[in-house]
């Protein structure tokens, strides 16, 4: 089989192909909205479209251009479980918090299907199934506990042994309705509906410190805006007064864009360990695979290392014709599994960072709660999720 040299991959995220490029103004000085808020990806646009939805002005802050990095590094599965994670969480933080996660988990997944409904957003999104799956004999025990503990939890799953990949796998666990989408294209359509009636967004515009206040000063490198209220929905808190960056670990995973002979099945597919996972998106060529996993720390000398493992995964796995894409993503997990979502010690001030890889899911929760506590709504997912509680 003739494969195509390293050269021919575009050292990029599918999910700019096709999309236009944004390009919002800097920072006007003088300005004072209701809420600004820092960082321009899936969590930092959910929650200004949800403040404005509410009646708020917001001003979406971005360093360098809106949807991209960590947001664009996704896959862009949007499911009520990224792998194996529910036994884990039933022993070590009780069936209280395990539900109240697995219960936000399946709103997120719900409120992102809402927007694209009520706004008509064409954005590929689509249900399907999740399978978590295994190949291994010796971990369908780990199958089995995950099944049991998500059952207990109501989730909506299966028990299969018929997992419909063109390869042979073990027994999987299968979450029905689950969804998957383009995020740039879902992200674009939410964007533009930001900026007037006093809301703002804000390109090439970066963000220095946050005084604090009754009114809140963010300082930038192109000026100062003032707030009521201040959201950071940076992958790193850029303002950080727990130093919550202590809690966060973060990682770098691989993905790379690819065509077979023959057809794929329709599902999103997660092997769960050691970690490799399938989903397809419509593309001008037909149906492009994207195959994930490898994973690194974040400075590697030679990301053409787990590319090239990635790259024979899937060649053992697919009867590849040819790979047209490869990128990575880095993002960063807590230390029980769960996102920091909530206020700083510092009144007025909330952040939102360690989405554990799963972004999609986490960033719109993030979005959601973050919302209520500023609109003083009621929200059950407050504690749960609370950057403080590692101190």
């Amino acid at each position: 089989m003739e494969q195509k040299t390293k050269n021919t991959k575009k050292e990029a995220s599918f999910w700019l192909e096709m999309c236009p490029t944004t390009d919002f103004p800097k920072l006007e000085e003088g300005l004072k909205v209701d809420v600004v808020i820092l960082g321009g990806g899936i969590a930092g646009i959910t929650a200004a479209t949800l403040l404005k939805e509410a009646g708020h002005t917001v001003a979406v802050i971005e360093a360098d251009r809106i949807i991209k990095d960590v947001t664009i590094g996704t896959t862009a599965k949007i499911s009520a479980a990224p792998n194996i994670i529910y036994n884990n969480l039933i022993s070590n933080l009780g069936m209280v918090k395990a539900q109240a996660f697995a219960n936000a988990n399946i709103k997120a997944v719900e409120t992102v299907a809402d927007i694209v409904k009520k706004r008509n957003i064409e954005c590929d999104f689509h249900r399907l199934p999740l399978y978590i799956y295994t190949e291994s004999d010796e971990k369908v025990d780990k199958i089995n506990d995950e099944f049991n503990a998500a059952k207990k939890l109501g989730l909506p799953i299966f028990y299969t042994e018929d997992v419909p990949l063109p390869f042979k796998t073990g027994p999987a666990i299968r979450y029905e309705n689950q969804a998957q989408f383009h995020p740039r294209k879902y992200l674009l359509a939410l964007s533009k509906d930001l900026p007037g009636e006093g809301s703002y967004v804000f390109e090439k515009t970066r963000a220095i410190n946050v005084k604090n206040g009754s009114i809140k000063e963010v300082v930038t490198d192109q000026g100062s805006i003032m707030a009521d209220k201040v959201i950071v929905a940076t992958h790193t808190p850029v303002y950080d007064p727990d130093l919550l960056y202590k809690h966060l670990f973060p990682a770098r995973s691989y993905v790379i864009g690819l065509y077979i002979k023959g057809d794929f099945p329709d599902g999103m597919f997660i092997d769960s360990d050691p970690v490799h996972t399938y989903r397809t998106a419509p593309s001008d060529q037909g149906k492009l695979i994207i195959v994930a996993g490898e994973h690194s720390t974040v400075d590697v000398a030679d990301k053409n290392v787990y590319y090239d493992r990635l790259e024979k995964y899937a060649r053992q796995h697919l009867d590849v014709e040819s790979i047209e894409y490869r990128w990575s993503s880095i993002d960063s997990v807590t230390g029980d599994g769960l996102p920091l979502i909530g206020m700083t010690s510092q009144e007025g001030i909330y952040v939102a960072t360690g989405f554990g890889f799963w972004g999609m899911t986490n960033g719109t929760t993030a979005a959601m709660v973050l919302t209520d506590l500023i609109t003083g709504k009621e929200n059950s997912y407050i504690d749960l999720f609370n950057p403080l509680r590692f101190k």
